[in-house]
């Protein structure tokens, strides 16, 4: 069965990340961007136990001092999500990493058809941003056409119980 895990900044942290995108979409293009907050996703693609899904989760993915995380969606306020992925067949060198991660820690062996993929999901605050306004920062700021692929949701078209689903 293939998990998502979501990774974030606790939300009283200054995301820089998700500043400087703010910064940019509102110097660049003009945008009323007011804030964005980066989630880092792990889609794991691997046959792991819940206690072992748990134990990756706290021990390797998660510094408990300044993230949280978990296997549903995160609950982060938004009026637009951008969420960017690598295209199918291009090497996600951090993934990669994530698999070595997982299998040193649990100590176990990892098919070749198996794996762990990542993407980042962004979360803005901007109320006047238009469906082309969204797409226009997704791709010309976050995403690199000829390497990835990106989604944009409005809050209205968001299911928070679903999330994104397997991207």
């Amino acid at each position: 069965m293939v998990h998502s895990l979501e990774i974030a900044l606790k939300s009283e942290l200054f995301d820089a990340e998700g500043a400087g995108i703010s910064r940019k979409a509102n110097d660049y293009f003009g945008f009323a961007v007011t804030s964005a907050r980066t989630v880092n996703i792990l889609t794991i693609d691997i046959d792991l136990t819940p206690d072992q899904l748990e134990a990756i989760r706290t021990e390797i993915f998660t510094n408990p001092v300044s993230q949280i995380s978990d296997y549903a969606p995160l609950d982060i306020d938004f009026d637009w999500l951008l969420w960017v992925g690598y295209r199918p067949g291009v090497r996600d060198n951090p993934g990669s990493t994530a698999v070595e991660a997982v299998r040193d820690f649990l100590g176990i062996s990892i098919r070749e058809d198996q794996g762990i993929y990542t993407s980042k999901r962004y979360c803005l605050k901007a109320e006047d941003l238009s469906p082309s306004d969204a797409e226009r920062i997704a791709k010309e700021l976050l995403a690199n056409a000829t390497i990835q692929r990106w989604k944009c949701v409005s809050r209205t078209d968001w299911n928070p119980k679903e999330g994104l689903g397997l991207t």
